[in-house]
């Protein structure tokens, strides 16, 4: 089988993205809201956006990645119909 699915080692891939935020974002936010924000409610924020980041990520690369499988295996199934399978 040629292309890219032939050198993919069976293992599980991860991918790592660093995203920078802090409580200044949150007091910045605030201030321009005219709203006064306690040190726990900026920490409890920030551990929302974690949370909800974390989610967001995992599910967006997840379909990122099927997308890709699904992409993959039509250049296979191509290369089946085409008699091309080495």
């Amino acid at each position: 089988m040629k292309g890219p699915i032939a050198s993919v080692p069976s293992a599980q891939r991860r991918v790592t993205l660093k995203v920078a935020y802090g409580a200044e974002d949150v007091e910045k936010a605030a201030e321009s809201m005219d709203l006064q924000v306690s040190g726990e409610e900026v920490a409890a924020i920030l551990a929302n956006i974690d949370s909800e980041l974390s989610a967001l990520a995992t599910k967006a690369t997840h379909a990122a990645v099927l997308s890709m499988v699904f992409d993959e295996l039509l250049i296979v199934c191509h290369a089946h119909v085409s008699g091309d399978d080495d």
